[in-house]
């Protein structure tokens, strides 16, 4: 079997080489070829003089950005693969990481594609939060107060971030933990501050505050605020986390990373299951299934693309199978930086798209009036007086607007698949269950 690894890049060169070498050391079943292709799309960090010492890895250069869909879909004349693996450049792959999928592949015709277990490249120290019943603290993002705090995660019981004095902060309560990355110097900003967990303020409660860095025994705090240096992290003990274990649908018609932040044990989403949607950092495809379904729609500019390909493989009969065994690390947003201006333009207005392409009549109308009032709130927010600040501050709406010339073509396609009675809103409802090979599968 000859499997086709497709890597889109885009100014990725800090990345390459992990990316590239971790190819190289790949443990490939008896039998199995890989051939490597690099897409570069507007690349001006010197990708192209690095790339000329990976031989013999194929590269397609453009020179202006494509975006995800476009640079992917511009290796399909190139690939030769059985397998299609479209990979992200700031991943590496685990040595074992071809070969269940490739079993998979082998002897079960049902599926279609293959998704590995993502786990996020950096090692977390874990940071726990001890209040009193009933009360909670608020902490500050800035721990590392450089590019790196970008890459902080949270526990379940963390309050999603909210501005405070121009810098976002968070609501914590009792047994809340904060993960805070090792850096990894070769990809990671320098830090502008020894880091340290900010405590601002206690809320319900006159104190104290326990704060436990790994191992150590936990530092308590009185006064607020108050600050608890974290160390020098290299040497704490370490933890990993899960990125993705295959992706969710909501019942909005929004994805997501199935366990992101979740700490990894061996035991955690251990098990080969069928799943609606798979991440597109780490994706196998069988290759005549991804040519039926036209590989990845390019009228998004970047996100859900990969979830729109896996409907439309569902939709074909094909399975869709989480595969535990198949590991990856990812860097995550090593390109786009989350809820950074890029990031909520690009998901407003391909959730927009795909909505409108896969879910019901109501849904579409739910999600249009959702990002209208979102929209709204943004332009009050700036205020009309500023309209000339409007355009480059309020993102969502800007990602509305831009979603509106592709509309057209996306309703196109929704009546043709109805034309055919290819469903469209079912697509959205499947549960995870667990994959059982050659035995009929809901899909």
């Amino acid at each position: 079997m000859k499997v086709s690894v497709v890597i889109p890049t885009s100014n990725g060169r800090r990345f390459l080489p992990g990316c590239l070498e971790a190819l190289r050391r790949a443990e490939l079943p008896a039998g199995t070829e890989l051939e490597t292709v690099v897409v570069d799309n507007g690349s001006t960090d010197g990708t192209r003089e690095l790339l000329s010492a990976f031989a013999p890895v194929r590269t397609i250069v453009f020179p202006n950005r494509l975006g995800f869909a476009r640079a992917n879909n511009a290796a399909r004349r190139a690939v030769t693969g059985d397998v299609v693996c479209f990979l992200n450049n700031d991943t590496e792959v685990e040595p074992g990481w071809l070969k269940r999928p490739l079993e998979l592949f082998a002897l079960d015709a049902h599926v279609h594609a293959v998704g590995s277990k993502l786990l996020f490249m950096h090692r977390y120290v874990e940071v726990r939060i001890s209040l009193e019943a009933g009360a909670s603290a608020v902490i500050s993002h800035r721990v590392f107060g450089g590019g790196l705090d970008d890459k902080l995660r949270f526990s379940s019981g963390v309050g999603l971030p909210f501005p405070m004095a121009g810098q976002p902060h968070h609501r914590v309560r009792d047994g809340s933990a904060v993960y805070v990355p090792i850096p990894i110097p070769e990809l990671d900003p320098p830090a502008e501050s020894v880091p340290a967990l900010r405590v601002v303020s206690l809320e319900g409660s006159s104190g104290p505050v326990r704060v436990s860095v790994s191992a150590r025994p936990p530092s308590t705090l009185t006064r607020f605020p108050g600050i608890v240096p974290l160390g020098d992290l290299p040497t704490l003990p370490a933890v990993r986390l899960v990125q993705n274990a295959g992706t969710f649908i909501n019942a909005r018609g929004e994805g997501g990373d199935v366990g992101s932040g979740e700490l990894h044990t061996p035991s955690l989403y251990a098990q080969e299951e069928v799943v609606p949607a798979l991440c597109g950092a780490a994706l196998l495809v069988r290759r005549t299934a991804l040519d039926a379904a036209g590989w990845f729609p390019d009228y998004y500019t970047v996100y859900y693309e990969d979830v729109d390909l896996c409907l439309r493989l569902r939709a074909a009969g094909g399975l869709l199978v989480f595969c535990p065994s198949s590991m990856v690390n990812h860097y995550h947003t090593g390109t786009n930086r989350e809820w950074s201006p890029g990031f909520i333009e690009n998901v407003t207005r391909s959730s927009l798209l795909f909505v409108s392409r896969f879910g019901s009549p109501r849904l579409v109308g739910e999600t249009v009036a959702r990002k209208l009032r979102d929209a709204r709130t943004e332009i009050s927010h700036v205020g009309l007086r500023n309209a000339h600040r409007l355009w480059g501050s309020a993102h969502g709406t800007r990602g509305l607007l831009k979603a509106l010339p592709a509309l057209g073509r996306v309703l196109g396609e929704r009546a043709s698949a109805q034309l055919h009675r290819t469903p469209t809103s079912e697509l959205l409802a499947l549960s995870r269950a667990p994959y059982l090979p050659h035995a009929s599968q809901e899909r």
